[in-house]
């Protein structure tokens, strides 16, 4: 990883995370929640024990796949930025539905626009994006196996959205659906 460019990075986590922390309190009142325990403790369980491996051992998984240079990492802050801000553009846009969790919200609407337009989750897109100009500026093979981690975990914890939004919106989200892919535009 380059010093300033992984520097610049963690910056923009940082500011995903303030983003997300200051406007978490100001939701709508959940009606529903849908509570996918053996979902959350199967990732809990896979990430906590490849942050053991990352941090406190000495494997094939602490191996440098490239040294980031200058340019590739310009590149993967590049990807994070648009990650970044396409992340925050949705949760802008979905305003107080939002939610941590895989809930209803009293008065919930479906968002059709903005970035809900390019795809279903546009928040997970986003992150995933920032998720794989990390890995590539990392260069290790944890952080290409905690990118593998995290989409598999967003595409499970979408596709529960999905089930809660087809039994509230039924027509309207089938429509959507056929109109609009989750997570990549025009592929998946």
């Amino acid at each position: 990883m380059n010093n300033w460019t992984g520097l610049f990075i963690l910056l923009c986590w940082i500011v995903l995370l303030m983003y997300w922390i200051i406007n978490a309190s100001n939701v709508k009142q959940n009606v529903e929640k849908h509570i996918a325990f053996k979902y959350i403790f199967l990732l809990s369980v896979v990430v906590v024990g490849l942050f053991v491996t990352m941090f406190y051992t000495k494997t094939f998984l602490q191996y440098t796949l490239w040294r980031t240079s200058i340019d590739l990492g310009i590149l993967t802050d590049v990807l994070v930025v648009i990650g970044l801000v396409f992340s925050i553009w949705a949760r802008a846009i979905l305003g107080r539905n939002w939610s941590a969790g895989i809930t209803f919200k009293k008065g919930h609407k479906l968002i059709k626009h903005g970035p809900y337009s390019v795809v279903r989750h546009p928040i997970y897109s986003g992150l995933i994006l920032m998720s794989i100009g990390t890995a590539i500026n990392i260069g290790k093979i944890y952080a290409f196996i905690l990118l593998a981690v995290y989409v598999v975990g967003f595409n499970g914890k979408s596709r529960l959205e999905e089930e809660l939004m087809l039994k509230h919106f039924s027509k309207e989200y089938i429509s959507y659906k056929k109109r609009v892919k989750a997570i990549v535009p025009y592929i998946f």
